[in-house]
């Protein structure tokens, strides 16, 4: 696919890896649905740089994990935009807790968000695509889930369940919409963490002795979209450290 002058949604476009990717394709030429909930500001930042370019972006605030809201996201993106070339399903919650002391509160709530919200995504955005276009689905997973430890349970759980889900639907929309996923390993320090000395973290961990970066991942979603007979694939990005 041709990314320029089509229509992407991103969501959780403010931070981290959601705001380079939507860089990544305002650099393209892709217009832009700019999805938020808390993080207005970068999402905000990631539109202005979207109109130095001559492309058009729009922030949109919802709560994925409300139904309601997940499909005002999808009509607002239509009204603006006609329809929605490109789905890039990167919102999700990491927190802590083994399988033994994770609650149910704890559990569904990451549920919710990390799975729950883009199979709901993906369900609207095939149903809004005209007939006769095709579209794509990047879902973000986690390199994490390919390495078996009992840390971080829910948020395992999900991704590995994100891993299936692509398969899945990519079998299920072909052949109108292809739908894979880049599963990053580590790129930056968790949140609260800054202070991590993340080469160091590197040299121990990963075959490459570096960590990657928010633009690598762009880079892998930029090829998954320029490629038309790649579907259920899931791109791992971890400098070999899965390996």
């Amino acid at each position: 696919m041709e990314i320029a002058g089509k229509t992407a949604l991103v969501t959780g476009s403010g931070v981290r890896l959601g705001k380079a990717i939507s860089r990544a394709l305002a650099e393209n030429g892709c217009q832009l649905v700019l999805h938020y909930n808390s993080s207005a500001e970068g999402s905000e930042e990631v539109r202005d740089y979207a109109a130095t370019l001559g492309v058009k972006a729009l922030t949109y605030r919802a709560d994925l994990t409300k139904p309601d809201e997940l499909r005002t996201l999808i009509s607002f993106g239509t009204a603006e935009f006609g329809h929605l070339d490109i789905l890039i399903n990167n919102s999700a919650i990491y927190l802590s807790g083994k399988g033994m002391d994770t609650t149910s509160e704890l559990l569904e709530k990451q549920f919710r968000l990390n799975l729950f919200a883009p199979v709901l995504l993906i369900r609207a955005f095939a149903a809004q695509l005209p007939e006769g276009l095709t579209g794509k689905v990047v879902n973000i997973s986690d390199a994490k889930v390919f390495r078996h430890q009992p840390d971080h349970f829910a948020y395992r759980l999900t991704k590995a369940a994100v891993n299936e889900m692509t398969l899945m639907f990519a079998l299920e929309l072909a052949p109108r919409i292809t739908v894979n996923a880049v599963a990053p390993g580590v790129m930056l320090p968790l949140a609260g963490r800054e202070d991590t000395d993340m080469q160091a973290l590197a040299e121990r961990r990963i075959p490459l002795k570096r960590v990657g970066s928010p633009e690598i991942i762009a880079e892998n979603v930029l090829h998954i979209l320029s490629q038309d007979f790649m579907t259920g694939t899931i791109i791992r990005v971890d400098g070999g450290e899965g390996i």
